[in-house]
């Protein structure tokens, strides 16, 4: 279903491809802000392209001209597990939004990983603030959409929770072996 959605999005790919020049060469010095391993500040960095690729371009480069600012607040709540598998575009805010939260959740301290997971769940709220501010792209602005966005990082964040020990654990392991 996700494939279907991104056949109307041309240029998510390039631009997804694009967005691994910063992830490989930013990820290190991320990976340590965060006190993280640099994989952590890769997905981090690979997730907030994807979001910036997904969420906030045009669709094929075209700008509106006759963009309206306009901002749908009413019904906007959040989805039932059944919704998030089995309706369309919600399956592709999900997977744009679950990297960052489950990056987020791994960063290296509590405080940190805390400020990360802050700034993971203001991000679709960003997002539909620049889809108001510049109406020129086309993208329409809806709380649903932040709701969805935040559903996302939340299920990355949980995800990020749950492997998080299991990684470290992984880690040590092998650390000891090579010791």
């Amino acid at each position: 279903m996700i494939s279907a959605v991104l056949g109307g999005m041309p240029m998510f790919w390039p631009g997804l491809l694009l967005s691994l020049v910063p992830a490989a060469l930013l990820n290190r010095p991320v990976g340590r802000l965060l006190r993280a391993h640099w994989a952590v500040g890769f997905v981090l960095l690979l997730g907030l392209g994807g979001v910036v690729v997904a969420m906030l371009l045009p669709d094929a480069f075209r700008l509106s001209e006759g963009g309206i600012r306009h901002c749908a607040v009413e019904g906007g709540r959040p989805r039932s597990p059944y919704e998030l598998l089995h309706v369309r575009h919600i399956e592709l805010k999900l997977a744009t939004y679950a990297p960052v939260g489950f990056a987020a959740a791994l960063a290296g301290t509590r405080r940190r990983a805390v400020v990360a997971l802050l700034g993971a769940a203001a991000l679709p709220f960003a997002v539909s603030a620049l889809h108001y501010a510049l109406p020129a792209i086309g993208r329409a602005c809806d709380v649903q959409d932040v709701w969805d966005g935040v559903q996302g990082v939340v299920l990355g964040a949980a995800l990020g929770l749950v492997a998080g020990p299991l990684l470290r654990a992984a880690r040590s392991r092998s650390w000891s072996r090579a010791a």
